[in-house]
């Protein structure tokens, strides 16, 4: 069988859909398949001669509420698009879904819905006959948690085409024994040795790191939160910081490069997802903190996959999107109890070497693309 994954930008971009794109592929190609990646070039470099497969990098022209534009992606897709089986595309892409309107392939459509398009207002319903047309053309959609299938706008288009593949972590960040012990301590010491809340993502307004800076000045007084990651709301984020006097207690690193995650991992007592809408639909960096025995505070966003993926009182607790009392009380509950934090991290490392496992996806994908045969 041969697949052309078609998504939005592939690692070594960073992102959660770039993580997940690179673990379908890394799937496929263990189960035999031939593999190809579409994708936009983001700001690079890139050096894809070793890559696991044939990876095509469009330029991106232009672009408009988070959607790249590229006539060289169409161009590339509608030339690719006659050499492959099944075209996999990776939603919400719309220029994707216009390629593919364009181009009308032979080959099976299969989605894989990472999540509806949020927040676009008039766009959104503007794209909603494309969107309608590639949902009722697909033969397969793949959802990373049943709630990607029941809370879609589009849910009754997945009638019979739904399939549950997790995502999950990889294989190289699930080994806490490998960390560089004098990289945790020094990451302890940059904090003061004192209790350490970490949390991870681009800074944007969906993240809700707005409500977790709010929260720390309800922690204890030995607690500090460390927001890592980069993106348009640092500066309003540092002047919430200085303005509630947390200069010492709330900290922003800057962008954590991937060699370095896992000594944060490692370091932290607890991770913490405060995200507020139903842009966060799963959280991949939650099972990457279950892999560390951390327990996870996140937040119970309706329509969203996150709760799903950290059980509350199992791997970790949620509370109420948007409350930063209540997020308070959680982080502060965890913080002063180590019988409980132990216990959620064993819960947290039982669901990643389970049902979040790179055999049991690889078998969930397998399973979901035997339908396509």
């Amino acid at each position: 069988m041969k697949v052309l994954q078609v998504g939005k930008f592939y690692p070594p971009d960073p992102g959660g859909v770039e993580t997940a794109t690179r673990q379908a592929v890394e799937h496929l190609l263990t189960a035999g398949a031939a593999v190809e990646v579409l994708c936009f070039a983001g700001a690079g470099p890139y050096d894809d001669a070793g890559a696991l497969c044939p990876i095509h990098r469009a330029p991106v022209a232009a672009t408009i509420a988070s959607q790249p534009l590229s006539i060289a992606y169409v161009r590339d897709f509608c030339r690719l698009a006659p050499r492959f089986d099944v075209l996999h595309i990776h939603w919400p892409n719309p220029l994707a879904a216009l390629a593919t309107f364009l181009a009308r392939p032979r080959a099976k459509i299969a989605l894989t819905w990472h999540s509806d398009i949020i927040g676009k207002g008039a766009l959104a319903a503007g794209l909603s006959p494309l969107e309608a047309w590639l949902c009722r053309r697909a033969e397969l959609v793949v959802a990373p948690s049943p709630v990607h299938l029941e809370a879609s706008n589009r849910a009754g288009l997945f009638a019979g085409k739904g399939a549950v593949v997790p995502f999950c972590v990889d294989t190289a960040m699930a080994r806490p024994e490998s960390v560089d012990p004098a990289a945790v301590a020094a990451i302890r010491n940059r904090c003061g040795g004192r209790s350490l809340i970490f949390t991870l993502g681009r800074l944007v307004p969906y993240k809700g790191f707005d409500v977790l800076v709010d929260a720390a000045a309800r922690l204890p007084e030995n607690a500090v939160a460390v927001i890592g990651g980069g993106g348009p709301m640092r500066e309003a984020l540092a002047a919430r910081i200085a303005a509630s006097g947390l200069g010492e207690r709330v900290l922003l690193p800057g962008r954590i490069p991937d060699a370095a995650l896992a000594a944060w991992l490692a370091a932290c007592d607890v991770f913490c997802l405060p995200s507020v809408t139903r842009a966060e639909m799963f959280g991949i960096v939650q099972l990457e903190a279950m892999a560390f025995g951390k327990p996870v505070v996140s937040t119970a966003i309706p329509g969203s996959g996150v709760p799903w993926v950290n059980a509350d009182g199992r791997t970790g607790l949620t509370v109420p999107p948007g409350d930063a009392p209540a997020l308070a009380l959680a982080l502060s509950r965890l913080l002063a109890d180590d019988a409980l934090r132990q216990r959620l991290g064993r819960g947290g490392r039982e669901a990643v070497a389970g049902r979040f496992s790179p055999a049991a996806v690889a078998a969930a994908l397998a399973a979901a693309y035997a339908r396509l045969v």
